[in-house]
C-alpha cells in the first residue's frame, strides 16, 4: 500500500555484441531497498539485434530492418509501462539508464519516435550517439552492405538459407570483435537510421524538436579513455603524441594543454584524452540539450578510483588502472560487493559507501522529481553559461566549472587514430 515507487531501468553494455542483465555488477536490489523499483533486461545482440540485409527491409511492413536491439528494448519499456504499477511501480516516473552500449542505447531512445512516452528521464553512462557530434548513425543501404557480407560469409544462397543457419555459426562471425575485429570477423553492433525506429540522425531529430524532451544525466569515469597522450611518460613523449594526433593543431592544443615536467604531461594528457573523447559526448549531448530542448543536462565525472586489493591489479601497469571503464556502476547500484564475489579484488572503506548511497539517492530523486539534486549532492545543471561538471569523488563531491576553451577545441578538432585503446576496462 501507499504512494507508488519510481522506477530505474538499465540496459547493460558490452559494445553491443556481448552482455547479459544477470550479471551480479548489475543487480538492483540496494536500489530497490532505498525505495524505487529496478527492471533490467536482455535484448538481442550482434548479428542477431544489429544486422540489416535487403531481404529483411523487403519484408518488413515498415521498410526497415537492423534496429532489432532498439525494438527489443522498446518493447520491455512498453511492457513496464502497463505492468509496474503491479509491482508498486510508477509508470509515470520511470528513467532509463544504461553504460557504454547501454548508454548508446538510452541515447538512440531519446531520439526514436517509437520510445515517445516511455521514460521521463535519461541516465548515460560513458556513452552515447553524441561522440561525434550525433550525426554519424550509418544509414539502412551501407548496413545492408554488410548484412550481403555475412550472407557471403556464410556461403547462403538468400535469407531463408540463412535462417537456417545454427546460431553458433553465427555468432562465431562477430568473435572477438567487441574493440575491434580479428581473423576477417564481421562486426555487427549499430543502430541505424531505417526510417522507422530511427528515422533520421539523432543530431537531425533534436534539429527538428522530435527528441523525447526529458532530463538528461551525462557522464564518464576519470580514467577510461586513453590515448597516445595520457600514455605518455615524459615531456618530449607528450609533444611528440601531440604533433602526431593534431598536426598542425599541436601548438593550439599545448597552449590549452600544457606540460612543463612528465608529471604535469602526465595529468595533461590524461584530462586531454578524457575530454576529447568521452567527456566530449556528454558535452555535445548538453548543447544539443540547450539548442533544441528545454529540459536540463547535468554532466558527472567519476574520479573516485577503486582501492583495489594490490593483488588484484594488473602487475605490468599498477599505476595506470585510474577509474576505469564502468567504474561508475557499482556505486550507482550499490553493488560493490558484486565484484568481490569471487576474489577480494576491492577493499572499500566507509568512504566509497557513502558515495554509494549518496549516488544511488541521486539516482533515485532523478527518477522521482526529474532533478538528481540531494541534501548531500548538489547537481548543478549544464548551462552554456555556467558549464558545471559534478565530480564525483571522495570524501566529498565537488562542483567544478569544465575548461570550456578546452573542451570547444576538441569539438572542432578530432585526433588522428592512435595506437592506444580508447577506454580500457580490468578484468575482475
Amino acid at each position: 500500500a501507499g504512494d507508488k515507487l519510481p522506477v530505474v531501468v538499465y540496459i547493460y553494455g558490452g559494445g553491443s555484441t556481448i552482455g547479459s542483465s544477470g550479471m551480479a555488477l548489475y543487480g538492483g536490489e540496494d536500489v530497490a531497498k532505498r525505495g524505487a523499483g529496478f527492471v533490467n533486461f536482455n535484448y538481442r545482440l550482434g548479428i542477431l539485434g544489429y544486422m540489416s540485409h535487403p531481404e529483411l527491409t523487403a519484408e518488413s511492413p515498415n521498410h526497415a530492418s537492423g534496429n532489432y536491439a532498439g525494438l527489443d528494448q522498446v518493447a520491455a519499456l512498453k511492457w513496464i509501462q502497463a505492468n509496474i504499477d503491479k509491482f508498486g511501480g510508477d509508470p509515470s516516473k520511470v528513467i532509463i539508464s544504461g553504460q557504454s552500449a547501454g548508454a548508446g542505447a538510452v541515447s538512440t531512445l531519446q531520439a526514436s519516435p517509437l520510445a515517445k512516452g516511455l521514460f521521463r528521464g535519461v541516465v548515460a553512462m560513458s556513452g552515447g550517439v553524441w561522440g561525434q557530434g550525433g550525426d554519424n548513425t550509418p544509414k539502412l543501404v551501407d548496413t545492408e552492405k554488410t548484412g550481403v557480407l555475412v550472407q557471403t560469409t556464410l556461403k547462403a544462397a538468400n535469407l531463408e538459407a540463412m535462417r537456417n543457419v545454427p546460431a553458433d555459426r553465427l555468432l562465431a562471425l562477430q568473435e572477438d570483435c567487441q574493440l575491434g575485429c580479428t581473423n576477417g570477423n564481421i562486426r555487427v553492433g549499430s543502430t541505424v537510421v531505417d526510417g522507422w525506429f530511427m528515422p533520421d540522425t539523432p543530431a537531425k531529430i533534436f534539429a527538428a524538436g522530435k527528441q523525447s524532451d526529458v532530463p538528461v544525466i551525462a557522464g564518464f569515469a576519470n580514467d577510461e579513455s586513453r590515448n597516445d597522450l595520457s600514455s605518455a611518460k615524459t615531456v618530449a613523449d607528450y609533444n611528440a603524441a601531440a604533433e602526431r594526433l593534431y598536426k598542425d593543431k599541436a601548438p593550439e592544443f599545448l597552449r590549452l594543454y600544457p606540460a612543463k615536467t612528465d608529471a604535469e604531461a602526465n595529468l595533461m594528457g590524461r584530462a586531454a584524452a578524457r575530454e576529447g573523447m568521452v567527456g566530449k559526448g556528454a558535452r555535445n549531448w548538453a548543447v544539443a540539450q540547450a539548442k533544441w530542448g528545454k529540459a536540463p543536462v547535468y554532466i558527472y565525472d567519476l574520479v573516485r578510483v577503486h582501492p583495489f586489493n594490490p593483488a588484484a591489479l594488473p602487475a605490468d601497469r599498477p599505476d595506470q588502472v585510474g577509474a576505469y571503464h564502468t567504474s561508475d556502476v557499482p556505486y550507482w547500484f550499490g553493488t560493490q560487493d558484486a565484484l568481490n564475489m569471487w576474489r577480494p579484488t576491492r577493499n572499500w572503506t566507509p568512504d566509497d559507501r557513502r558515495l554509494s548511497a549518496d549516488m544511488t539517492a541521486s539516482l533515485i530523486t532523478f527518477a522521482n522529481t526529474g532533478d538528481p539534486a540531494t541534501a548531500r549532492i548538489a547537481w548543478p545543471a549544464w548551462s552554456p553559461s555556467k558549464e558545471a561538471l559534478v565530480e564525483l569523488d571522495v570524501p566529498a563531491v565537488r562542483v567544478a566549472p569544465m575548461p570550456t576553451a578546452r573542451w570547444t577545441f576538441h569539438v572542432a578538432n578530432a585526433p588522428a587514430p592512435s595506437t592506444q585503446t580508447a577506454a580500457r576496462n580490468t578484468r575482475d
